[in-house]
């Protein structure tokens, strides 16, 4: 079996190291914009199993083709970049070929045929099957948490348990979801780093001056707690009236974080080892020297929002549906960064352009939304 993993950054990296340390066998490729910064030998410090390798990866490339001979590829990429990816490899792929995004969220399955047709699968994980931070970048990486499972969906119901039975080829345990919907509700980083960045900041201007960087989750708070079980609730709430189509795989956070209460969350996340090393979107200010300001090129901006709880909030127009809690974080987020998501209280905006919501790709009914996730 050929891999190409695509994207050089924290999961790409360690996970290319990862199937080619499992199976020595396996031809593994990564596509990168940067392969002159990668050294021949790449180390991955798996530190659970308290062991480390250093492994070569087959070829280390930025020219498309190199996905050509791939019988599975995975995106490891902020999911803005995905599009472009996928117009970037599909000249290349061969027929029947597995392509798989981690996390599968933010929109993917929206213009996924119009790159590759019938010519490919797509497939997405709910959650990534382990958080991995690089220590060099092209050099040492280190890999954590692993997840007992991870639970992957199809946007072709009937492809599932072949592209399971690829990915655990690859040395990745997984359970099968129903369908692709499954994947593209699940309330993760949409609904978990965008209830704290607004905690965190939503009582200061853009130009607030902090005297010093913090942890993104170390001192969470029951007030971002609260937050946040009241968006998933909103989400729980959205999923009781899709009741043609099986969402019984996004499971409520009080059920995942295995929390039943807001106090109990915010010693959940407040005891999550690798949750401690995660910095806050902060960078050092440029006017005065010492103070810190909102950095709002981080993933935590640029992806969470429109390419995560934007989406999300979509779906409750289909279902004329209200969601206050999504829509007091949204809205604070269009106003800090100036775009036109809201008019006159309606999820509207010409700037939603920007987003991957599905109203962008033409799906513009309930029947339409409900046939597109139902094949």
């Amino acid at each position: 079996m050929n891999v190409c993993i695509i994207g050089g950054g924290h999961i790409g990296t360690t996970l290319a190291c990862y199937i080619k340390h499992h199976d020595p066998q396996k031809k593994v490729s990564l596509y990168t914009q940067h392969p002159d910064k990668f050294e021949k030998f790449i180390q991955c410090n798996d530190i659970e199993r308290n062991e480390s390798y250093k492994v070569r990866i087959d070829r280390i490339t930025k020219e498309p083709s190199v996905v050509s001979d791939a019988d599975i590829i995975f995106v490891a990429l902020p999911h803005f970049a995905v599009e472009q990816a996928f117009c970037n490899i599909a000249p290349y792929i061969k027929k029947g070929v597995y392509i798989g995004v981690i996390p599968g969220g933010g929109g993917c399955e929206y213009y996924f045929e119009k790159y590759f047709g019938k010519n490919a699968i797509l497939f997405g994980f709910q959650r990534v099957p382990f958080t991995a931070k690089l220590v060099t970048y092209g050099k040492e990486t280190n890999l954590k948490s692993w997840k007992p499972f991870s639970v992957v969906g199809t946007l072709k119901k009937n492809t599932v348990q072949a592209a399971c039975t690829c990915i655990e080829a690859c040395g990745l345990r997984t359970r099968k979801a129903a369908n692709f919907l499954s994947i593209a509700l699940t309330p993760t980083n949409p609904l978990l780093h965008t209830a704290r960045t607004y905690e965190m900041f939503g009582a200061y201007e853009k130009t607030h001056e902090f005297a010093t960087k913090v942890k993104f989750y170390v001192g969470w708070t029951d007030t971002t707690s609260d937050i946040l079980f009241s968006m998933d609730r909103e989400l729980q709430s959205l999923l009781t009236k899709i009741v043609s189509i099986d969402t019984s795989a996004i499971l409520p956070l009080s059920e995942h974080y295995e929390s039943p209460n807001i106090y109990a969350l915010t010693k959940k996340i407040n005891s999550i080892p690798t949750f401690q090393t995660v910095w806050a979107p902060m960078v050092p200010s440029p006017r005065k020297n010492g103070t810190f300001i909102v950095d709002t090129n981080s993933r935590m901006f640029t992806e969470d929002f429109p390419w995560g709880l934007a989406i999300i909030r979509a779906f409750f127009d289909f279902f004329n549906m209200q969601a206050p809690t999504m829509d007091r974080v949204l809205q604070w987020y269009a106003n800090y960064m100036g775009v036109e998501w809201y008019v006159n209280g309606m999820f509207c905006g010409n700037d939603l352009i920007a987003t991957g919501v599905p109203q962008r790709y033409g799906i513009l009914t309930k029947e339409a939304l409900l046939s597109f996730y139902d094949k």
